[in-house]
């Protein structure tokens, strides 16, 4: 994502847990567990849209997909190291900008076929080069919006050896691409939706209405799985979810809701492991509407929204209230960069100053996964109309249609959470606040903020571009096109006999459960 000396030191957990191997689905009965199965069941928010690595724009979708294909490079478990992965070795130019990696000998993908330079060729150029016959323009996945403009060029130097010209060196980008197998894309018309090709320990085995499940591959290069096989499930509400795992029928639960921590706490089948903390969840700023336009406007809500009560009451320990964009743990954090302080005397001077005499209503526009965004949005909604600002609630029924709807630009504002793998601002600041970028939804445009995050793409020191970062927060900040909440620690239940369990930054297991055991 050097981040050494600014970021802090995240620490791995390593759980000791067996695991009872158990089916989830609609109907389930304990008459139904295969008692001799070692089978990790993982419950996730919502069925996956497509596991095509570059079609996927879902959390979901990255949470099986993980374990199904991998990367030239992997992450330390902390974010900041970049590990050998299908490449084994690399060397970096003198301008740092251009990447040779040595690919490891005879790995297979789930299709049978090798892995070779001309793999790699087209993984990235389906998702980074409109020149190429492999070339996937709609819809851009995740990675390719926060990758937009670093490849440049992929030269294969022979069956085993490939060079990445990059316009900007970003290493730890490489460790976020994954690889396919050509021959599945031919096979497929470039469809890997439903039907993934990876070279990761597990292959998709079926996947029926909320279940996915996943096989050991025998011939990955990870060393076979220890486990049988991993189930993925979705329940109808954390409620059950939180019943099934109790009850030993769920393994590992991400995100649990701060409201569950003492229940399962008093539970001794179930330990809880906090990971990761990169991501922000902010109110953005529709910026292209009339009301939003005014910055008194603006202010007014950024100070009439009480961010260290929604940490403080909702929270419970797992939050943190947002100073800016950036979380403390991650590079370019700047501790004396903060926004406008809760103050809702001064947010109804402004509303008077911008020409609001009585009531202000703003439209809201918001999708609500679980029980824990509901009450958040109820207490955001409570704060402003102290004020006389009252906010029109627009919940979607699905990310998908969040997405889209966002589009239309028919809100005033909108509830969003970022997250990253790593501890690199530029993954958090460039696909936000770039007013070229596909996910500034809010229209937020400042010429001298699009400079410092181009200039902060040259070869520079890191130190300097760290500070290219801190400055281009206080520029978001002074200019309030967002009223950024909280930062969250992620905290995930796991069945307490599940052995050799580490959860890296992004609360996916480091080394994919190539060595996870269930006794």
């Amino acid at each position: 994502m050097s981040w050494q000396s600014t970021c802090r030191e995240h620490r791995a957990r390593t759980l000791a847990i067996p695991l009872l191997a158990v089916a989830l689905f609609v109907g389930f009965s304990p008459a139904s567990v295969i008692a001799a199965e070692r089978i990790l069941v993982q419950q996730f928010p919502s069925p996956p849209v497509s596991l095509d690595p570059a079609k996927s724009n879902h959390i979901q979708d990255d949470q099986v997909m993980w374990l199904l294909y991998d990367a030239l490079t992997q992450l330390s478990v902390d974010g900041t190291r970049m590990l050998p992965g299908l490449a084994e070795r690399w060397e970096t130019s003198a301008d740092g900008l251009t990447y040779t990696f040595r690919l490891r000998k005879s790995v297979r993908f789930h299709d049978g076929s090798l892995l070779d330079a001309e793999a790699v060729k087209a993984s990235y150029e389906r998702q980074y080069l409109p020149a190429s016959p492999f070339y996937i323009s709609t819809p851009p996945n995740a990675y390719e919006r926060v990758l937009s403009g670093l490849v440049k060029e992929i030269r294969v130097l022979d069956s085993h050896t490939v060079a990445i010209v990059t316009n900007y060196s970003r290493p730890q980008q490489f460790a976020l691409v994954k690889i396919v197998s050509p021959q599945a894309l031919r096979a497929t018309t470039g469809n890997l939706s439903r039907s993934p090709v990876g070279t990761g320990p597990f292959r998709l085995d079926r996947w029926e209405g909320n279940s996915v499940s996943l096989v050991p591959f025998a011939q990955s290069w990870h060393g076979r799985p220890k486990l049988d096989g991993v189930r993925f499930v979705t329940q109808a509400s954390n409620a059950e979810t939180m019943e099934r795992l109790i009850a030993g029928e769920i393994d590992l639960f991400l995100n649990v809701p701060p409201d569950f921590f003492e229940q399962l706490g008093a539970k001794s089948p179930v330990s809880l492991v906090k990971f990761g903390g990169l991501n922000t969840m902010f109110l953005g700023m529709q910026l292209d509407r009339p009301a939003m336009k005014d910055r008194r406007i603006r202010e007014a809500v950024v100070r009439a929204v009480n961010r260290e009560r929604l940490a403080a009451v909702l929270g419970r320990g797992v939050m943190t209230a947002a100073k800016s964009p950036l979380p403390p743990n991650c590079g370019g954090f700047d501790p004396a960069v903060s926004q406008p302080p809760y103050d809702p005397e001064r947010a109804r001077t402004l509303l008077m100053d911008a020409g609001i005499a009585s009531e202000l209503s703003l439209r809201l526009l918001y999708f609500s996964p679980t029980e824990l965004w509901s009450e958040i949005v109820l207490a955001i909604k409570a704060d402003p109309e102290k004020v006389g600002i009252r906010l029109e609630l627009l919940r979607t029924q699905s990310w998908n249609e969040f997405y889209e709807e966002r589009k239309k630009s028919d809100h005033d504002l909108y509830l969003y959470t970022w997250s990253i793998s790593t501890p690199d601002p530029e993954r958090l600041i460039y696909p936000l606040f770039h007013s070229q970028s596909q996910d500034n939804f809010g229209r937020y445009a400042n010429p001298r903020l699009d400079r410092l995050l181009t200039d902060a793409r040259q070869p520079m020191e890191e130190a300097r571009r760290l500070q290219l970062y801190s400055e281009a927060t206080r520029l978001i900040v002074s200019d309030l096109p967002a009223r950024f909440l909280v930062h969250r620690i992620g905290m995930a239940a796991v069945n307490t006999r599940v052995k050799k369990l580490t959860l890296n930054l992004y609360g996916h297991p480091q080394d994919k459960l190539a060595r996870v055991e269930i006794p």
